[in-house]
């Protein structure tokens, strides 16, 4: 089966014009170390899949974590296809069916992908100090309503959003970080945490407030850690004109959930993937007396859009 490969992504193509989704995506190194790029991501048009990651352990090492759970997920995910849909020479959206799990496939890639980082990945390496995040979507379609529905799976701080012109934009993904343990803990709560999360200047936040913000990209959770990760699943229906962007940090600690739904809304989705690349990029050089949320990192936006069913 034909892909393109590059050290960081994995895109297999497709040349129908009569494809539900159309796939956007755009990926770039920090700045800081251009020829490095920690976040890898999956693209599968044909089939409906799209997943990112972004390495964790400096160096070398979270880009090839980040590499190694791409290529396991998308190796995992074509070898359920076979299983599927054999005899087909081209693969195609899987059917929402009580009796298939996808949820259970995407908890199996995530659990495949975590031993791989752990053993494959120590030994490319050199270490066992590295990890990765990891957001995974696949889109089904409903024979009888002719919709689709989005089944989702992550570990880490990547995020999954929705938008739609009727609710606007929703994260569907909470971080496994720092905000969530002070939730989880009472020592905020859930509407202190989200704004502390999306505060842009110093005088939004009280010491402790600020001290959180400064703290919040820390992770608590990731593949290749010293313990099985548990794995966030969660689906919901897709109407024509909805948007999903999935993407890393490097998106999201630049840009608020606001900026991130002004970019949404009002990009052609031919290049709402570069034009949060490119906002990201820039809130990034921004000195911190003028933003607190620029921050220097990877960044990978992967944006599709349905435009039938």
């Amino acid at each position: 089966m034909p892909h393109y490969r590059t050290t960081r992504s994995i895109h297999t193509p497709i040349h129908s014009h009569e494809t539900p989704f159309v796939f956007t995506q755009r990926s770039i190194a920090c700045e800081r170390h251009p020829k490095r790029n920690e976040d890898s991501f999956v693209v599968d048009e044909q089939s409906g899949l799209a997943a990112v990651f972004d390495g964790v352990g400096g160096s070398a090492a979270g880009e090839i974590a980040s590499q190694i759970a791409a290529h396991a997920t998308l190796q995992g995910w074509h070898q359920v296809l076979d299983r599927l849909q054999r005899g087909r020479r081209v693969y195609s959206y899987l059917e929402c069916s009580s009796s298939f799990s996808i949820d259970t496939v995407l908890q199996q890639l995530i659990l495949t992908a975590d031993e791989l980082v752990r053993t494959e990945g120590a030994k490319r390496a050199g270490t066992d100090d590295l990890a990765t995040t990891a957001v995974l979507a696949v889109f089904c379609r409903h024979l009888a309503t002719r919709n689709y529905k989005m089944v989702y799976a992550h570990v880490g701080d990547s995020r999954i959003y929705l938008f739609n012109k009727r609710e606007g934009l929703k994260r569907l993904t909470n971080d496994d970080g720092l905000l969530a343990k002070l939730v989880e803990k009472q020592v905020v709560n859930d509407e202190e945490a989200m704004r502390i999360d999306q505060a842009m200047y110093v005088d939004e936040l009280n010491d402790s407030a600020f001290s959180y913000f400064r703290l919040r990209g820390g992770i608590t959770q990731a593949l290749g850690g010293p313990f099985p990760p548990t794995i966030h699943t969660g689906e919901i229906a897709i109407t024509p004109g909805d948007r999903i962007l999935l993407c890393t940090d490097g998106i999201h600690d630049n840009l608020t959930d606001k900026e991130i739904c002004c970019t949404l809304s009002s990009s052609p989705r031919v290049s709402a993937a570069r034009l949060l690349v490119e906002r990201s990029l820039q809130r990034s050089r921004q000195e911190r007396d003028t933003s607190l949320r620029a921050k220097p990192d990877d960044m990978t936006a992967v944006v599709l859009t349905c435009r039938f069913c």
